[in-house]
């Protein structure tokens, strides 16, 4: 009996002795894991606290961080966390497993899989964590050199300008301050001091930069002197309001009221100009009426603006023509809105443009406000920038007006301003902005019947730490615009599909995995995941049947799109997918095969780059892109961009031209080829014709050693800005025709290898009639300097490898030189 069950025994060990050994493999493999992670964690801690130190340097500069530094950060720091937690509690949870060896096989493959994740994700990470430069200058030095637009000199700002300029001299003076109330000109001076002391080389280097309010590198007890920027004289603020009125305000029947209202102003810049703009060419009783709106007591509480400059900014409010105006003006400012692209998606959502359903039609409305409030001088114009003043008016009229909330930083205490439900109940918009810590409650928010737009914005050195619990949104039902920047969404609260009214949902630069909650949100319109770590786009995606932009723009990680998810969204008419993104199209990625550029063939606007020209698809049709920015090859920089047609393709031996534009493209603006074979030559011509040559603005040939027939060149009536090799415009044997070259408004001349060694430019000067701006250049990627000239041309010289003539330029080139304000050579050893 004890025979046979010891032979049972020794029977069941070996059965069970390839599992044991399997499972001690298993052990071996993760317990190697662990540890390799556990080492790559410390050195990734180590090159993250670095990097930080560096950035710190580079913000103590007013250098603006660059964006892949920041998403950098932000990533690394999230998969700290991650790794963190992962080795904490699989520690704690295996620690009696491990030693008891209790047998479970399925556990150990997770934890196995999971830690090889992890590793894999920290290697790449540092990898990735080595940059050419981490940050830039926000204004080039040279911009300096240029006249300081908009700035007066006004008698009683030059004493105080001459005394900064004495004390930058001082070397017992380290830091100076220019004080003054919101609106005085504080700005505009600096930039004036800052242009005078570049130009009167008082440093080798000058930087200019402007802080936000919430992030101010500064203690005013610090300053070894102050200067204080006071008001305008009297006749220097009418002198200024006339400039902004018009002259017409001279007349006897205005003249009267018009200086009462520029007195009313006190000598505050910001208050002069938008006032003046606002009654520009308006009838007498428009300015009495406006007389007596600034003669009003002020309501306003805000601490840091002056009643007349409240007054002023209202009135100028008041003035602007329509709601639609008004409500833009007011979403801008209190939104912190930076871009059109985010004011369209605002907008949009919102429902503030009646009598529009198309996304090109909205966008020209955006831009026509934009255009009428930058003329109103309620908006700066570079950008969709704002005066302090003018922003916290905005705020002002809202909060009072239509129940916005708004708050910045360390200026919001959440756990006070959440636990005032009535309050909370009436707020139309909630807008947190650069905030620092999880502010939002761990519960579901107090129902907001009336909350229309919620948005959050994380400092993006914090956004790990910031995330919403899963229950939140359940009580916002009415929400119709939802953006959510910076944060840690893993997982997406399942309790957004539940805002059945939701129309535009933007999670930018958030840390995302799945996401097909969102195929819920059936009315949606705009969806942004743009600057996101997602991987796969879910199938849900699909059942937005009415979604009309998707923006997929710098999402580094996106490599599976499956098949019909685009075809589905039958409404679908703007897709924006360049920009370091998604270009894996009709290839398996793990099993899934993704989808093919057949499915966007419904589109009316496409941003699209496609890195690897030999997978192009042949025979690829767009015939209903109106607006598009096609990029195919590595050659092209994507952050250079004005036009709204435009199509680049970087060419080889293996794919022609031909291949390249049967995309059948309509109304070209702006062509790149680069690379052009003599295959090409004959496509050049007649391909371009086929899709509406007339419209070419923009010609860019590089890296082409064939010739073209002058005549052919004819076919591009308005062209206005040509790029090209040296040799083919500085030589007798010139590519192009003098017809075309003589209404050239942009030139740039590229010296490659075989470019003539002295640019001769006698013949080439008396060519330029309607020229206003000329390169000389010798590389792609050299480093460039340019000065522009407000009423003549702009030259740019950047580092060129075989050097033109500069004393003969400078001798000879009085025909450029009679307009040329400014001329910078860059980096030019040859000079």
């Amino acid at each position: 009996m004890v025979e046979i069950i010891v032979s049972v025994v020794i029977q069941v060990a070996k059965c069970l002795a390839p599992s044991i050994e399997r499972q001690f493999s298993y052990v071996r493999d993760y317990t190697s894991n662990f540890e390799n992670l556990k080492t790559q964690v410390e050195k990734l801690e180590g090159e993250i606290m670095s990097m930080e130190h560096a950035v710190n340097d580079a913000e103590r500069k007013c250098e603006e961080i660059e964006q892949n530094v920041q998403n950098w950060l932000a990533s690394a720091n999230k998969a700290i966390v991650e790794a963190k937690k992962f080795v904490g509690d699989e520690a704690t949870e295996n620690k009696h497993s491990f030693k008891g060896f209790c047998p479970n096989l399925k556990m150990r493959r997770r934890l196995r899989k999971e830690a090889v994740r992890q590793l894999d994700a920290i290697v790449k990470l540092r990898e990735d964590g080595r940059f050419e430069r981490i940050s830039h200058s926000i204004i080039p030095e040279d911009t300096l050199l240029m006249s300081n637009k908009g700035y007066e000199d006004f008698e009683s700002r030059i004493s105080t300008l001459n005394d900064i300029l004495g004390a930058l001299r001082n070397p017992d003076i380290s830091m100076l301050g220019i004080c003054g109330m919101g609106g005085i000109g504080k700005t505009m001076l600096a930039k004036e001091v800052a242009r005078k002391a570049k130009n009167n080389k008082l440093f080798d280097l000058v930087v200019f930069s402007e802080m936000k309010k919430s992030r101010c590198v500064v203690n005013e007890d610090g300053f070894s002197k102050k200067f204080l920027s006071g008001a305008l004289e009297e006749e220097e603020a009418w002198s200024l309001f006339k400039k902004m009125a018009g002259d017409y305000v001279e007349g006897s029947e205005l003249k009267c009221v018009a200086r009462d209202v520029a007195k009313e102003c006190v000598g505050l810049p910001v208050s002069i100009v938008a006032v003046a703009r606002a009654l520009r060419s308006a009838s007498i009783f428009k300015w009495k009426d406006a007389l007596k709106q600034l003669r009003r007591p002020s309501s306003t509480n805000f601490k840091h603006i002056q009643p007349e400059a409240y007054k002023a900014t209202a009135l100028s409010y008041d003035k602007l023509e329509g709601e639609e105006l008004k409500n833009l003006f007011l979403l801008i400012g209190y939104a912190y809105v930076e871009s059109i692209d985010e004011l369209l998606r605002y907008g949009v959502g919102l429902g503030l443009f009646q009598g529009i359903s198309k996304l090109d039609e909205a966008r020209d409305r955006v831009s026509t406000l934009v255009y009428k409030l930058k003329a109103s001088c309620m908006l700066l114009d570079e950008g969709l920038p704002m005066h302090d003043v003018i922003r916290d008016v905005a705020i002002s009229i809202v909060s009072a007006e239509k129940n916005v909330f708004t708050a910045t930083g360390e200026l919001f205490d959440g756990c006070m301003e959440w636990s005032d439900e009535n309050a909370v109940k009436l707020y139309t918009s909630i807008v947190l902005r650069d905030i620092k810590t999880n502010v939002l409650p761990d519960r579901v928010l107090p129902e907001c019947p009336q909350l229309k737009l919620f948005s959050v914005r994380a400092d993006h050195q914090e956004s790990s730490s910031l995330t919403i619990p899963n229950n939140f949104f359940e009580k916002m039902i009415q929400v119709r615009v939802i953006n959510l920047t910076y944060m840690n969404l893993l997982p997406l609260p399942s309790s957004l599909g539940l805002l059945s009214n939701l129309r535009t949902l933007s999670l930018c630069y958030c840390k995302l995995l799945d996401i097909s909650v969102t195929g819920e949100l059936k009315k949606l319109e705009i969806l942004c995941l743009r600057g996101s770590d997602i991987q796969q786009l879910p199938v849900e995606l699909g059942q937005l049947t009415w979604l009309k932009l998707l923006d997929l723009r710098d999402c580094s990680k996106l490599e599976v799109i499956p098949p019909n998810i685009l075809s589905n969204l039958s409404h679908l008419e703007d897709l924006n997918i360049g920009d370091n993104s998604f270009d894996k199209w009709d290839v398996e990625v793990d099993g899934v095969k993704n989808a093919s550029l057949d499915e966007l063939k419904h589109l009316t606007s496409l941003e699209l780059q496609i890195r690897d020209v030999n997978g192009l698809p042949r025979g690829l049709f767009f015939e209903k892109l109106e607006r598009y920015r096609i990029l195919i090859g590595d050659s092209w920089n994507w952050k250079y961009n004005i036009w709204s047609r435009d199509f680049r393709i970087e060419l080889n031996s293996k794919i022609s031209l031909k291949d390249g534009l049967s995309v059948q493209l309509q109304g070209i603006e702006h062509l790149g080829l680069y690379g052009l074979q003599e295959q090409d030559v004959h496509n050049f011509v007649n391909e371009p014709v086929k899709v509406g040559s007339s419209q070419l603005k923009h010609l860019w040939i590089e890296g082409c050693d064939d010739a073209l027939n002058p005549a052919e060149l004819k076919l591009f009536p308005n062209l206005e800005e040509l790029r090209a090799d040296a040799k083919h415009i500085a030589t007798n044997n010139s590519l192009f025709p003098e017809d075309l070259i003589c209404k050239l408004k942009c030139l740039e001349a590229e010296f490659g290898a075989e470019s003539p060694t002295i640019f001769s430019l006698d013949d080439f000067l008396q060519r330029f009639h309607a020229m206003k701006v000329l390169r000389i250049g010798g590389g792609r990627h050299a480093q460039e300097a340019k000065e522009k000239a407000e009423n003549g041309m702009e030259v740019i010289i950047r580092e060129v490898n075989k050097c033109f003539d500069l004393k003969h330029f400078l001798k000879q080139g009085s025909a450029i030189m009679d307009n040329l304000e400014q001329l910078n050579i860059s980096e030019c050893s040859h000079c």
